[in-house]
């Protein structure tokens, strides 16, 4: 992470400027991230400097949260900026931040307060190089030894001139969000996104495996246990009788021990694990998601749009899960729109009870028809060719294993939604049944 400051609205041009040409020769992304004022400002100075700059220029605004009586308007601050970092990451390809910083409010501990932004920022993945950008007439004195003490590395936007160092933006750091390896053994967008997805869809159909194992198992097991009772029964009968015909009912018996022994393989094999829950973001754990899809929207020419809610708080989930249902359904939104102009939106918000939280993801491919829809989580239901039929049914058992739940629905004006639901905190009672990031934020 990199500290810069500029003098005026000139040197925030060149910097800008110069840090373009550099990105778009290592064919990366150049992301903006600060309030209209800042951009409309950034904007006229580099149109009077060279307009061909803009090419490789974008632009995602943030917005300050309110001051509320008590609130850490600080930390609000910092999850504002992490939730645009995590929702510009989606978009397949390398990326440089441009980070148009804040500095706390006064009565905030400066150096406590700029070790935690840098922390923050620094822990969001899938961002390659974040650059922090300050006016130096807006540092006070006091802050900018804290400045020097808080980023490795401190410059002037002068240095950026004539042309951008190599060693400020090269072509290793701006991969690095290719070397992402997201949990759930999720690997990272690589050309062979094809293959990764197949590779999904074998996982569904060993997930059917397991369902049908555990339903032959229990199937099988009743009758077979009979069957034993019986045959004890009778080598009881034949050798107290002294009759030879025991010695087949001995292997008979044996026989059925060992289809037993079978049968109980077949149910710990589709035995599903207990869950581990963790206290985890979930902007990180659905971003993980769309970076690894990002690939392959790209090749359909599928736009995906995010909106991240930056006062979510964190949740009690079991990640790997969350993951699984997130990438069924984006995948299931993939299958369901024509290659080229359609959008995959997903978002994110609190419930109004504020005990939940919702995740939407919409689609603009067609309606499900309505006889079809109220059976659309029934396990071996599919319309598809290659479907198993399993993955909406495993996803609404694992968002029901979370105390949530998943729904479908048609959109007014076409196409699908789905709404997963999880609650804030699923542990039961817990501190007044309150979060632990609510109680801190209150």
């Amino acid at each position: 992470m990199i500290c810069l400051h500029y003098k005026d609205e000139r040197e925030l041009a060149q910097a800008l400027h110069s840090i373009a040409s550099r990105c778009q020769s290592l064919g990366a992304r150049l992301l903006f991230l600060g309030s209209e004022a800042a951009w409309e400002e950034a904007l006229k100075a580099i149109r009077n400097l060279d307009p061909s700059a803009l090419q490789g220029l974008t632009f995602r605004p943030l917005t300050s949260p309110k001051h509320e009586p008590g609130g850490d308007h600080w930390n609000a601050t910092i999850e504002v900026i992490r939730s645009a970092l995590l929702e510009a990451s989606v978009v397949s390809g390398p990326m440089v931040a441009w980070v148009d910083s804040p500095l706390p409010l006064n009565g905030t501990p400066l150096r406590t307060a700029m070790r935690d932004y840098r922390r923050s920022l620094d822990m969001t993945p899938g961002s390659s190089t974040v650059i922090c950008a300050y006016r130096l007439a807006d540092i006070p004195e006091v802050a900018r030894a804290s400045l020097l003490e808080t980023f490795d590395t401190v410059i002037n936007a002068k240095m950026l001139l004539p042309r951008c160092p190599s060693w400020l933006i090269n072509r290793a750091n701006v991969r690095n969000n290719e070397d992402l390896t997201p949990a759930l053994c999720i690997p990272a967008p690589t050309v062979e996104t094809d293959l990764q997805l197949t590779t999904f869809v074998q996982a569904e159909k060993l997930a059917a495996l397991g369902q049908l194992a555990a339903g032959v198992a229990h199937e099988l097991g009743n009758p077979l246990t009979i069957i034993s009772s019986s045959l004890q029964y009778l080598h009881k009968r034949l050798t107290a009788a002294n009759d030879p015909a025991g010695d087949f009912t001995t292997t008979a018996l044996a026989n059925v021990e060992r289809m037993h022994g079978l049968l109980r393989s077949m149910l710990n094999f589709a035995a599903v694990k207990k869950p581990r829950f963790e206290l985890s973001d979930l902007k990180e754990v659905i971003s993980d998601v769309l970076r690894f899809t990002s690939t392959e929207c790209v090749r359909r020419g599928i736009t995906v749009e995010v909106a991240f809610d930056p006062a979510l708080p964190r949740v009690w989930v079991e990640p790997p899960g969350v993951k699984q249902i997130v990438l069924n359904l984006v995948k299931n939104g993939l299958d369901a729109m024509v290659e080229g102009g359609n959008t995959l939106q997903v978002r994110t918000r609190m419930a109004k009870d504020e005990q939940t939280t919702v995740v939407e993801i919409d689609n603009n491919g067609p309606s499900v028809p309505t006889d079809i829809l109220p059976h659309l989580f029934r396990p071996f239901h599919t319309t598809k060719d290659e479907g198993t039929g399993l993955g909406l049914y495993l996803s609404r058992q694992i968002a029901k294993e979370h105390g949530g739940d998943l729904e479908a629905e048609n959109l007014p004006k076409g196409g699908v939604r789905f709404t997963l639901t999880l609650p804030v905190d699923r542990r039961k009672g817990g501190e007044n049944g309150s979060h632990p990031d609510r109680r801190r934020r209150a």
